[in-house]
């Protein structure tokens, strides 16, 4: 290998790469790159197993090859590089990188045990728009579970309803819903991980210029997600998702008009005396009033009163500030639907103008 390309497309590229190298590689191959020089240029491939991402960037490419290299250590060598022409040279057992007086030697793997990357087909899918897709995952990704107990709930359901995609996120304490008016059919009934579509959405926000996302089956248990010269491929998660049409409250006795940030700074405010209770924050509603409140033995106890025009019997209800917290950091508009059924039910929180997305947080029950 042997190839010369411009520093600050190689640290971009580094940059985006290293995001998917496992901290905690289940095996030591994975705290590698693997880099292939072609005459077009350099691929640059990195993965976890669960989810492999390839770069292209352009190059002066004078031999081909390829080899694996320490990810880390690469990516922290190039960051400090100035902004000239990187030199890459694979000298037998070595990988010489240099540039304006800096030259660093670093030990290599043979590129054939790097786990091998399935082929992305593009067929079946054309380009769908990146800031409908961004849009709709950004509204759900946060209500997904980290918790690899329960691993379908570590994904993302997407459901095709006519001319509609549907995208689903339940950790088993909240839910949220958002349809979105274009047609993804090959993705129809997947569970996708979470942590790859958050990479897409990070990815898609880095490249401005690009309008559009491909998306194409790798076989029948991967999906590849192509936005500018990125490639992500991800397993598809198997098994059965959750009933969650069963657990959306089909009516209320209470329904609140609020405005976001007021109950945002609220929430902020609560939650400070939440921490040492379980996180517990108290919402009453009464008389076009929002009362939030909190209280710890230890710490002490706050209200903070907000107006509102609400409908209905009122009542009290309880939840975790932190998924209050979550919600309404990503929520878009500026105001928002509250409805809920007494304080055992779940509260559902909705837009004031559509129905294309739904957010329900489980309540906490607490004694008087």
């Amino acid at each position: 290998m042997n190839i010369k390309l411009l520093q600050e497309n190689l640290q971009k590229a580094l940059t985006h790469i290293t995001r998917v190298v496992p901290s905690k590689p289940q095996i030591p191959i994975l705290q590698n790159i693997k880099l292939t020089a072609t005459k077009e240029g350099l691929e640059i491939t990195a993965t976890n197993m669960e989810t492999t991402e390839t770069i292209w960037i352009g190059g002066k490419v004078e031999k081909e090859g390829s080899v694996c290299v320490s990810a880390r250590v690469l990516f922290e060598f190039v960051a400090t590089l100035p902004p000239e022409t990187v030199h890459i040279l694979q000298k037998e057992e070595q990988l010489i990188v240099s540039s304006a007086g800096f030259e660093a030697q670093l030990p290599t793997v043979s590129a054939s045990e790097f786990p091998p990357s399935p082929s992305l087909s593009l067929k079946d899918a054309g380009s769908i728009d990146k800031e409908k897709f961004v849009g709709a995952l950004s509204n759900v990704l946060f209500a997904a579970a980290t918790d690899e107990g329960r691993p379908m709930l570590t994904g993302i359901k997407v459901v095709e309803d006519g001319d509609q995609t549907m995208f689903v996120a339940t950790d088993g304490y909240r839910l949220s819903l958002c349809r979105m008016a274009m047609s993804v059919k090959s993705l129809s009934q997947a569970i996708i991980p979470a942590r790859a579509l958050s990479e897409v959405v990070k990815l898609s926000g880095e490249e401005k210029a690009e309008e559009g996302i491909k998306i194409g089956l790798a076989g029948e248990h991967q999906v590849g997600f192509v936005v500018g010269e990125t490639t992500l491929l991800t397993r598809l998660l198997d098994g059965e998702y959750p009933n969650f049409e069963r657990i959306i409250p089909k009516t209320f006795t209470t329904r609140a008009l609020i405005e976001k940030e007021g109950l945002l700074r609220a929430v902020r405010s609560a939650a400070i005396f939440a921490r040492d209770n379980a996180n517990i924050v108290r919402l009453s509603l009464d008389k076009q009033k929002i009362v939030v409140s909190a209280n710890a033995a230890q710490v002490g106890k706050n209200s903070i009163e907000l107006s509102a025009k609400i409908d209905g019997d009122g009542g009290e209800i309880a939840f975790n500030s932190r998924f209050l917290l979550d919600f309404l950091s990503n929520y878009q508009e500026d105001e928002f639907l509250f409805e809920m059924t007494g304080s055992l039910n779940s509260g559902v929180f909705k837009p004031v103008k559509d129905d294309s997305y739904l957010h329900i947080i489980m309540p906490v029950r607490v004694t008087s």
